[in-house]
């Protein structure tokens, strides 16, 4: 449950609409051919909300690949792995228990925290109940197989609607956690 006056961790990324958040090989690139300056301004619109980004190990070297170079130097970013030391940019590395990690930044002074991607830590925080929201946009493409935005089998978890929108050929869906 969200403390009052605590940040917000929010998932936002996009899916295929056949639920798919990335090829097998862990690749997004499906997404820059959908790309269109509202799916863009949307993006840009979402991230003046947060001051603080948190991703797995195979999300940053995906984003760094795609983007060439870190493309949140002006976030506070924290990267979970345990086979990666040290980063080129501002992202810190955490190696620890990540519910208990994700506890302590929930109550430090900021905005909220963009939980950028990563399947496995995404259900691992859905599990201890330390997701918010999730906004969920939903690509016009069938990707057919990949990796699904969540990693092993939960229980039952109720979510509520709280906005729909559409963004030129994309759908975003904002819902509300209820745990």
């Amino acid at each position: 449950m969200t403390e009052p006056n605590s940040r917000k961790v929010i998932l936002y990324l996009a899916q295929s609409l056949d639920g798919f958040i990335a090829e097998k090989d862990g690749s997004t690139a499906w997404l820059a051919a959908l790309d269109s300056s509202e799916s863009d301004a949307a993006i840009q619109a979402f991230q003046r909300t947060v001051d603080t980004v948190v991703m797995g190990r195979k999300t940053y070297e995906q984003s760094l690949k795609l983007a060439g170079t870190y493309p949140y130097q002006d976030k506070n970013g924290y990267v979970f792995s345990k086979t990666l030391h040290d980063t080129e940019d501002r992202t810190h590395v955490v190696a620890g228990n990540i519910p208990e990690f994700m506890r302590q930044l929930k109550k430090e002074d900021g905005g909220n925290i963009w939980l950028v991607g990563g399947a496995e830590i995404f259900t691992e925080l859905l599990k201890a109940q330390l997701v918010d929201e999730l906004i969920i946009t939903i690509a016009p493409v069938l990707l057919g197989d990949g990796i699904s935005l969540v990693s092993t089998h939960l229980t039952d978890m109720p979510l509520e609607l709280i906005n729909s929108r559409q963004i030129g050929h994309f759908v975003e869906l904002t819902y509300k956690i209820n745990y």
